[in-house]
């Protein structure tokens, strides 16, 4: 019965070990990614680069750095600009912040790292130079691994069109500040329209002057009222739309 009891013992005390040894690494990795949340939020691009290869020096996987620490931590970054707690300067900030982060799990980890998952053309529509917002969606779609094809400003309705053909891209985002905007847009919408491409492209809408009513009457897919919440749309559909595929050719 002594040789059972100290049998028992010797092994709850092996697993007593066991646990304290998963408790600390995970500990450390919840460190790591704590802090990568904590320096992304005050806008440290070089530190929040220095903790991403150091989470991959402790075999955290591409993964988890990207999606626990990186887009974790502009989701808070995001409810806080919805609620007006942070401004535009603060926001482009921390959004170079989390594009240093993310090209360097990119330069870091090589192959090993997430794919892109689809493409997006962007720009300012016609007669309007404007392009704060615009850069600003941009640099949080990058962010997410979703390949954007910038047109820049004062973009012509046909040129929408030739630069989604050429990238295959599956979403157009059209930004536009001024009260005409919403007719330049959409001018753009039509063209898709007379090129028989509208049912394969899903358009996004934002502005100063837009919203959800004006956005459906001309014709958009989707308005967001701004760029955090642009890129999370946007980021949704192409996931849905990839799920759907691997789905229709028999992929888990």
């Amino acid at each position: 019965m002594l040789t059972i009891n100290c049998f028992f013992l010797q092994k709850s005390i092996e697993w007593i070990y066991i646990i304290d040894l998963l408790y600390l690494f995970w500990g450390e990795i919840m460190n790591t990614i704590d802090e990568i949340i904590d320096s992304l939020k005050r806008g440290q691009g070089k530190r929040v680069s220095n903790l991403v290869k150091m989470a991959i020096e402790e075999e955290m996987s591409p993964d988890t750095i990207l999606e626990e620490g990186l887009l974790k931590g502009m989701e808070e970054v995001a409810d806080k600009f919805r609620k007006e707690e942070v401004g535009v300067p603060e926001i482009l900030s921390i959004t170079r912040a989390l594009d240093q982060g993310v090209s360097a799990l990119r330069r870091y980890t090589g192959s090993r790292v997430v794919k892109e998952i689809g493409t997006v053309v962007i720009g300012t529509v016609r007669g309007d130079m404007h392009d704060i917002g615009k850069n600003l969606v941009k640099m949080m779609l990058e962010s997410r691994n979703i390949q954007v094809v910038d047109l820049g400003v004062d973009v012509p309705p046909r040129r929408f069109v030739e630069e989604t053909i050429g990238s295959r891209a599956q979403i157009v985002i059209l930004s536009g500040i001024l009260s005409k905007s919403a007719d330049d847009m959409r001018q753009v919408i039509e063209e898709f329209e007379e090129k028989g491409l509208r049912n394969q492209i899903y358009i996004m809408v934002g502005g100063y002057f837009m919203d959800e009513d004006i956005a459906k009457n001309i014709g958009a897919d989707c308005y967001t009222e701004d760029a955090c919440t642009c890129s999370e749309k946007a980021y949704t559909y192409l996931v849905k739309k990839a799920r759907k595929k691997r789905s229709k050719n028999g992929l888990s």
